[in-house]
């Protein structure tokens, strides 16, 4: 599995992608994602941001999509500084999904690690993410990978949980 940074010529891939995800959350009952969000704009500011990766299997095709951002998400100001169990200076992926058919193979996890790597290149030791509380298998994975719940927090399309994560690695 290769995970690199995002081009133009990967968009039509990761809407694809998006729509699938679109489709599981829509089948889990939950409102997240089905207004229309993340649209293309969002996928291409993303790109022209830098902060866009992709996850490719072995024959080049992409199979899961991450925007992972270094700069902080305003929405976690939200729950008061002494609610996180992680400093100010933190990695926040946004936009995870993938492929309904690998979907469960562990992609996701990867990406996540990916998106740790990334921060600790850049000297950020924390990680910080949000999610719908109906939506079971991103907090499946969050659990698995230890990250622990902190509150709640309000964006336009509603309310989602917060999590944060101190990195073990030096």
């Amino acid at each position: 599995m290769l995970i690199r940074q995002a081009e133009h010529r990967d968009i039509e891939a990761i809407m694809s992608i998006v729509r699938s995800a679109q489709l599981a959350l829509s089948e889990l009952g939950i409102d997240q994602w089905q207004n229309g969000y993340p649209s293309t704009e969002v996928i291409k500011q993303d790109i022209d941001c830098g902060v866009g990766y992709v996850a490719c299997a072995n024959d080049g095709k992409v199979v899961g999509y991450e925007a992972v951002v270094l700069t902080g998400e305003e929405a976690y100001t939200q729950i008061a500084d002494e609610k996180w169990h992680t400093s100010n200076n933190y990695v926040v992926v946004h936009r995870l999904c993938v492929l309904s058919d690998v979907r469960r193979s562990g992609i996701a996890i990867e990406l996540m690690r990916f998106a740790e790597e990334h921060a600790l290149k850049h000297g950020i030791r924390a990680f910080r993410i949000d999610t719908h509380e109906g939506n079971t298998r991103m907090l499946a994975m969050l659990k698995k990978l230890g990250f622990e719940h902190v509150g709640t927090i309000r964006y336009d399309s509603g309310l989602r949980e917060a999590f944060d994560l101190k990195f073990n690695k030096k």
